[in-house]
């Protein structure tokens, strides 16, 4: 499946929406799908949480049921720096164009777009070099 970047901001946006220190997000097939989430089919979420937890984005992420439920604890310190660089839509859209216009869509590679684009709008504001 390939990733889709669109899912995955939408995964840890939910997540930052419901998690908190006492409150986990299940994730379970037979339920209703979180309103930012309804676009996507089971196995393309399922697939997002997976990579979004093997990338270090998500916390405490177990899986039951043969991949029908899924428990997120809450989001990881990455995971809290990915969404503040992608929260603003505008600023979003420029990080994947990047992407696209370089020839990359890896998880990875994205995160590092978004990070550099924020420190460059960071100098900007304050006339830094």
């Amino acid at each position: 499946m390939q990733l889709n970047i669109d899912c995955i901001r939408d995964i840890l946006l939910t997540t930052e929406d419901i998690c908190d220190y006492d409150t986990r997000w299940t994730y379970d097939k037979s339920e209703p799908l979180p309103h930012r989430l309804s676009d996507y089919t089971h196995e393309e979420i399922i697939y997002h949480i997976s990579q979004a937890h093997k990338s270090n984005l998500l916390d405490n992420v177990l899986i039951y049921e043969g991949g029908d439920c899924f428990y997120v604890g809450d989001l990881s310190p990455s995971g809290h720096e990915f969404i503040a660089n992608i929260r603003n839509d505008t600023f979003f859209n420029k990080v994947k164009s990047i992407g696209k216009e370089i020839g990359t869509n890896s998880l990875q590679d994205l995160t590092q777009i978004a990070i550099s684009c924020a420190a460059m709008v960071i100098k900007a504001h304050f006339n830094l070099p």
